[in-house]
């Protein structure tokens, strides 16, 4: 006889909320006669509107995104029409323009496009009043380096466009480099795992990642194939529990050298007696565009004081000779961004074969103008520092390849604007850790994005470094930096790991899979729209003509390399006040 087993509906995932298993029979209630020729409809709106929101796959993607900026570097051009609009360190009296690259080269909106002018009618008296005037008298801003009109300016340094993490690739390369005359230098592919720094205190190793390791004590750790059981973890540090781990020298067996060097790549381990299934796995996400440049639009954000003031001066004079002229060298921006078309979540599989539950707002740099170099470095977390450069942005073999620009020459000076992504293009996206006994991934770091100018049009010392931060060549450049991706969670699955040891099993969700050497299916079941649980987990978006929507809003960091000074380890000392600079 067929064995079956009937599931109470707060147990079809854990802490699922109940549902009534009897029938109510109410005089009063949310319910309404409808009458449909000669048949009689009784509506329960409760249940149609969560009905509706459950089987609706229709999202509306929105939010606000603030430009969190100081312009930091200061430099020199000889190029006449970037010159002009410096934003010097002085007043402009002693004919030393040395300065800031104008706000408008890092603005999410530019306020120096080419207007025209008209004639002003005077209106002090009415009965002089003739009209108003059509004829044209005149033009603001210039159009000798490129034409920025109010249509072109919201896409002109900045496009923004829809993705999804599509696959994961465990080969991309990473460097990571520690500081002196002769650097280490750990080479390694994203499939190694995760960088650390290896160091003796009395009778244990000491290992310390630049980024969270996500292991705790009784874990282990492989290294170079071996697993290591980690006798615990953190030091006297605040918030080193996340950074450090430490394991016994006892363990190490005579002629092991991995802990002789200076960098090693480790992996999270729960089980030593089944490092396959257990084992972490580390990939790169590979994100794939769903709209085109035009996909999406952006505007002001109305009645919004940021806490931060706009940095701006009237020059005596400009490197032109003009007198009075207003240049701007920090802007609070708050904008306002909106994907025009609503986002259909159907017809995509992510990299762990399943409908994806979340998609991403990725932000990448246009550079119309061209000052800066194009395309724009891939890297992470641990590929900054507080006083050297890395060496995984040495020459060119880190850049975003899939992201192409169009050279063009003004005045003997060579620029390059990038060019518009189409949909399909494959974006890097956060490096990753999957937890297969939890069946989730876990952030170790998300990607960012490194830029600079040329020297040749705007040299602020980018090739040469400082006293207090040391590494730079013409080959590795330092610059700017910034997150160019943004999570828009769509759905939530529960935490916890589902089993079920029958083989011939209905209605399994994609998510499920079989371990054979358990004799298991797993799978993690999704929660519905306005569930969330004890833990926060969930999505309660309003969901209005059958359509959720999501409000997603974005801190927009973007960080001088050279001057931030909170890279390194995120390892908080508390004695440690001295760090101020952001």
């Amino acid at each position: 006889m067929e064995k079956k087993r009937i599931i109470l509906p707060e147990k079809r995932y854990e802490k699922a909320p109940s549902e009534e298993m009897s029938l109510a029979v109410s005089f009063q209630g949310k319910r309404k006669l409808l009458t449909n020729d000669e048949r009689d409809v009784i509506l329960n709106l409760d249940k149609l509107f969560n009905d509706e929101r459950q089987d609706s796959i229709t999202y509306k993607i929105y939010g606000k995104i603030k430009m969190v900026f100081r312009n930091m570097y200061t430099g020199t051009t000889l190029y006449d029409h970037l010159r002009d609009r410096i934003y010097p360190v002085g007043d402009g009296s002693d004919g030393n323009f040395d300065g800031y690259l104008p706000y408008d080269e890092f603005a999410f909106i530019r306020q120096d496009g080419m207007r025209q002018r008209t004639i002003i009618p005077n209106v002090g008296y009415m009965d002089t009043f003739t009209g108003f005037s059509h004829t044209i008298t005149g033009t603001t801003g210039s159009t000798n380096h490129n034409t920025i009109t109010d249509v072109t300016a919201p896409q002109f340094n900045w496009n923004m466009y829809l993705s999804y993490a599509h696959d994961k690739d465990e080969n991309f390369p990473m460097k990571y480099t520690l500081s002196g005359s002769t650097p280490p230098v750990l080479s390694f592919v994203s499939g190694d795992g995760i960088p650390f720094r290896v160091s003796e205190v009395g009778g244990y190793y000491k290992l310390t990642s630049p980024v969270e390791h996500g292991m705790e004590e009784s874990d282990y750790i492989i290294l170079d194939d071996v697993a290591y059981y980690i006798n615990s973890v953190g030091d006297e540090i605040y918030n080193s529990e996340k950074y450090v781990v430490n394991v016994l020298k006892s363990q190490v067996a005579s002629g092991v050298t991995t802990f002789n060097n200076v960098l090693v790549t480790g992996k999270r381990c729960l089980d030593n007696s089944n490092l396959t299934g257990t084992t972490s796995q580390y990939y790169v996400h590979k994100l794939k565009t769903l709209t085109d440049v035009n996909g999406s639009q952006i505007d002001k954000a109305g009645f919004e004081s940021p806490i931060w003031e706009d940095e701006k001066k009237l020059l005596f004079e400009n490197a032109n000779g003009e007198n009075q002229v207003l240049v701007e060298r920090n802007r609070m921006e708050s904008i306002i961004y909106d994907i025009k078309e609503p986002f259909i979540l159907s017809g995509l599989t992510n990299n762990l074969d399943y409908l994806p539950t979340d998609v991403y707002v990725s932000v990448i740099l246009r550079n119309g103008n061209g000052y800066f170099v194009y395309p724009p470095k891939v890297g992470f977390k641990f590929n900054f520092h507080n006083t050297w450069i890395d060496q995984h942005f040495d020459g060119s073999s880190s850049e975003e390849s899939n992201l192409t620009g169009t050279n063009f020459v003004r005045d003997t000076f060579t620029f390059t604007s990038g060019n518009t992504v189409p949909v399909g293009t494959e974006l890097t996206g956060a490096f990753i850790e999957y937890i297969p006994t939890e069946m989730k991934e876990r952030v170790v770091s998300e990607s960012l994005y490194k830029f600079y100018t040329d020297p040749a049009n705007f040299n602020y010392g980018q090739t040469t470094g400082t006293t207090t931060f040391t590494g730079a060549t013409t080959t590795n450049p330092f610059g700017y930096y910034y997150q160019p991706h943004y999570r828009v969670k769509l759905r939530e699955l529960s935490p916890y790991v589902e089993t079920s040891d029958v083989f011939d099993i209905e209605n399994l969700p994609q998510n499920a899979k079989y371990y054979e050497d358990e004799g298991l299916w797993k799978w993690r079941d999704k929660y519905n729209h306005g569930y969330i649980d004890d833990e926060g987990n969930g999505t309660d978006n309003p969901f209005i003509n059958n359509m959720h929507y999501v409000n997603t809003d974005i801190n927009f960091y973007l960080k001088n390399e050279e001057l931030y000074q909170h890279k390194t380890d995120e390892i908080d000392d508390f004695n440690n006040n001295s760090k101020i600079d952001c």
